[in-house]
């Protein structure tokens, strides 16, 4: 009798190639993936320089329509535009240093996160490789532990390197904060 449900065995050898092959498809699946997620961080942080460069746009616009109220009115006019423009324009620079000092640290930030999730799914893909690879049981358990220790120390590391980078850019910013 024969029973076409029961799932076709293989050699092992067969189990091991399709193993890496699939090993070697998610690898290359993760560097588009790498690349794609760069290429969108680039894309927004040129978002949000043009933002900047639009919010100066409109800032210039609003002085053009100061001057040509303010020039056909009286001196008092004039004085009061002047006042307002030097009080706008340091609360705009205000603004735009501290959304550049919030970006740049955003950016840090980001970078380090993609650099240690990069790393990780790096390690694990060497690990299914190495796994694929494996002669017998007792060597996927060696690979497991290894693996297990190695990861463990590397995620303590990118903690410890990550809370480092944030406490840095907050006392940053608590400074310039703290600075008239």
């Amino acid at each position: 009798m024969k029973d076409d449900n029961l799932p076709m065995v293989r050699p092992p050898q067969a189990g091991r190639e399709m193993a890496e092959g699939s090993v070697a498809r998610v690898r290359e699946a993760y560097e588009h993936f790498a690349e794609a997620g760069e290429m969108a961080l680039n894309a927004f942080e040129t978002s949000m320089s043009q933002t900047f460069e639009g919010w100066r746009s409109v800032m210039g616009s609003s002085r053009e329509t100061a001057h040509q109220l303010s020039d056909s009115n009286v001196a008092g006019t004039r004085r009061m535009r002047e006042q307002w423009e030097a009080a706008g324009a340091r609360l705009y620079n205000a603004f735009e240093d501290n959304a550049g000092h919030s970006m740049a640290a955003m950016r840090e930030i980001g970078h380090r996160m993609l650099v240690a999730s990069d790393t990780n799914v790096r390690a694990s893909l060497d690990f299914a490789e190495r796994l694929a690879k494996a002669a017998d049981a007792r060597e996927v358990a060696a690979l497991h532990v290894t693996f297990m220790q190695e990861q463990s120390r590397r995620l303590t590391d990118q903690m410890v390197d990550l809370h480092q980078t944030t406490t840095r850019l907050a006392r940053e910013a608590a400074s310039r904060t703290d600075t008239p």
